[in-house]
């Protein structure tokens, strides 16, 4: 008779700690999961702020903070260290996100993958408007990619719409050519 005893008061037991240990891990996914749609928040809040440092007709000495080093220092060869007839030549340098229409780009940010812990990639939505803020008539939506790398616990952007490929393909082309 003891041990059907203590058997039922045994499994009695076992079955208070599986809901003990249910509870516990019920409250480690619900905080996961919140912690991760806030992490996924901030980074996409992030994202609209690096959208003011896209460069678009000059490189501002500002951006440089929020650029990775690399990304940076290609952009400033092609910016500021090319003989400003030569840039001139490829338009596709200095209209990152606008034409010559004197419009202003109007910055949305779409949606952003995290595709590791450092590398993050976001879907950017630009439309054109006026300096007077409204929006140029025959100005339609255009996406655009903007890669984020995380250095220092810092989001930075890192490449847009791989700008920085072409624009070390064609140093690398201007060199081999001189």
């Amino acid at each position: 008779m003891k041990s059907c005893y203590l058997c039922g008061k045994l499994l009695t037991m076992i079955m208070t700690y599986k809901r003990i240990v249910t509870i516990v891990l019920a409250a480690f996914l619900l905080a996961a999961c919140g912690n991760k749609e806030q992490q996924e928040q901030q980074l996409q809040e992030r994202a609209a702020e690096l959208c003011q440092y896209i460069p678009d007709h000059q490189l501002n000495s500002e951006s440089k903070s929020f650029m990775t080093t690399d990304f940076y220092a290609v952009l400033d060869t092609m910016f500021n260290h090319l003989p400003e007839e030569e840039a001139m030549e490829h338009e596709w340098l200095y209209y990152f996100v606008t034409g010559n229409g004197g419009t202003i780009p109007d910055y949305e940010v779409a949606g952003v993958e995290e595709t590791d812990d450092t590398h993050a990639v976001a879907t950017i939505k630009v439309r054109q408007k006026w300096e007077d803020g409204s929006f140029a008539e025959d100005s339609d939506v255009e996406e655009h990619k903007l890669y984020m790398e995380k250095v220092n616990d810092e989001w930075l952007i890192a490449d847009f719409d791989d700008h920085k490929i072409n624009c070390i393909r064609y140093l690398a082309n201007n060199r081999k050519n001189r």
